[in-house]
């Protein structure tokens, strides 16, 4: 698999904690943020550090606004994802 790939899959993991936050869902928050800190490890053996550290750096924002901006949170993350999509591997 390809670092594009696991960062894809990287921004899903953290919507669906952002969404299970916002839905107030303990349960589905706690998956999802497991499920991001899996996918990281992935990304980080995936031959691209700087993606590594970008999604390091989205999970722990999201981890950390997931209370007070959701909705800001959760755009920004968007955009992120469509524009790291176009970059070239």
């Amino acid at each position: 698999m390809t670092a594009r790939f696991y960062f894809a899959n990287l921004c899903a993991d953290v919507s669906r904690f952002l969404k299970a936050r916002a839905e107030r869902n303990e349960t589905r928050a706690q998956d999802a943020l497991s499920r991001a800190y899996r996918t990281l490890s992935f990304l980080r053996n995936a031959g691209r550090p700087e993606a590594y550290e970008e999604g390091l750096l989205l999970l722990r924002g999201a981890v950390l606004a997931a209370e007070e901006r959701l909705e800001e949170t959760r755009a920004a993350l968007d955009a992120l994802a469509r524009q790291y999509h176009t970059v070239s591997e």
